[in-house]
């Protein structure tokens, strides 16, 4: 009987460990074209604020599952300038769950028509940014917009 106790209460302590520790990642995700919290959402937050809808990570923090090949996620945030288009040249911030990850946490990519910044993390909300650390991309991103600005009126 003892014998069953225990290994009923040793059970039960496993699963409540297992629990506690199987939490998904929740990453901001959002996108500055149809949200302009997108731009800047906080990088900490407390449980309180991620259940209420009426914060800003209640409402842009998401849970991030395995995808369908079984990979891990990390949380992502992209700084785009997009460059030419039926629109201006204009900045956008996207923030998602990612599947696969890059070798370094942050990188630097051209693709015709755009320029990205994209960077890369593993704790909840750490694709959120501070408006200090959002200025500093801003800044480069216009100076590169403005550099090529610059060349078509040259």
């Amino acid at each position: 009987m003892a014998a069953t106790s225990r290994l009923g209460l040793c059970s039960l302590v496993l699963l409540v460990l297992a629990a506690s520790t199987v939490t998904a990642l929740r990453c901001y995700s959002c996108n500055s074209n149809d949200n302009s919290e997108c731009f800047a959402p906080p990088k900490t937050f407390t449980e309180e604020e991620y259940r209420d809808n009426r914060t800003v990570p209640g409402r842009l923090l998401r849970e991030c599952p395995l995808d369908d090949k079984g990979r891990k996620p990390f949380c992502r945030s992209m700084h785009v300038l997009v460059l030419g288009g039926s629109l201006p040249d204009h900045t956008r911030v996207l923030r998602e769950c990612g599947y696969e990850a890059y070798h370094r946490p942050c990188y630097n990519m051209e693709n015709g028509g755009h320029e990205e910044i994209v960077c890369q993390c593993s704790t909840d909300g750490c694709n959120g940014g501070s408006h200090l650390a959002l200025s500093g991309v801003v800044s480069l991103l216009t100076i590169g917009l403005l550099a090529r600005l610059l060349q078509r009126s040259v």
